[in-house]
């Protein structure tokens, strides 16, 4: 999480959408910057209106004086990045649970959405983390095309009164094909339906300020 009330935003860094490049290239004007622990540095939207909306308010910082936005990956590149990032060999030897290596990505993916409870299983999804509960309504007040870079870095250099560079970190260099039979790929469809929902409203422009509690697909 990177604060900036004062330059009108508070950025959510989710997980595996570039957060720890957008550290580094906005650390020189943040506030407040969330980052080490993976709770507090991928804190998600309820934690943030929770815990930190009274931090910023007793700095003087009203909840209208900034806008709460996050990036947004295309879902299923989205998991299969969890997927790449899980193979590294260096997992092996850290947290051997987590660890894909000899997973193919139909396995990966067969685990997350039957919420398998082995360890190393995938937990979580885009939608809640931009949601205010586990009904999924929608707390943020503008998402991001991850895909689409010359809009949300123009969006905030805007903010921050100069251009960003922004240079992705933290990409697995595995490259094994990522397949997927029919049959698992239309059930990643259906679960993943509010996601998609959520990115289709993205493809246009690369950018959406969702009505505040929507529940996407819905």
């Amino acid at each position: 999480m990177i604060g900036l009330p004062a330059h009108g935003f508070v950025l959510l860094s989710m997980p595996k959408c570039a957060s720890t490049s957008l550290v580094r290239s906005l650390q020189g004007q943040a506030e407040l910057i969330l980052r080490g622990n993976p709770r507090l540095k991928h804190m998600n939207c309820r934690s943030f209106h929770n815990l930190v909306v009274p931090v910023l308010r007793n700095a003087g910082y009203e909840r209208e004086d900034y806008e709460l936005v996050s990036l947004f990956r295309e879902p299923t590149a989205w998991l299969e990045s969890w997927w790449r990032y899980r193979q590294r060999p260096a997992l092996l030897q850290e947290d051997a649970s987590k660890s894909t290596a000899g997973i193919s990505f139909e396995e990966f993916v067969g685990r997350y959405v039957d919420n398998d409870p082995r360890p190393g299983t995938l937990r979580g999804r885009p939608a809640r983390f931009v949601a205010m509960s586990e009904d999924l309504d929608l707390g943020v007040d503008r998402l991001f095309a991850l895909e689409q870079p010359q809009v949300w870095q123009t969006w905030i250099g805007a903010k921050v009164g100069g251009g960003i560079d922004v240079r992705t970190d933290n990409r697995s260099d595995v490259r094994a094909p990522a397949e997927l039979s029919r049959t698992l790929r239309a059930r990643l469809d259906e679960f993943f339906a509010p996601e998609y929902a959520i990115y289709e409203q993205l493809r246009a422009t690369g950018e959406w300020a969702p009505p505040k509690g929507l529940v996407p697909g819905r």
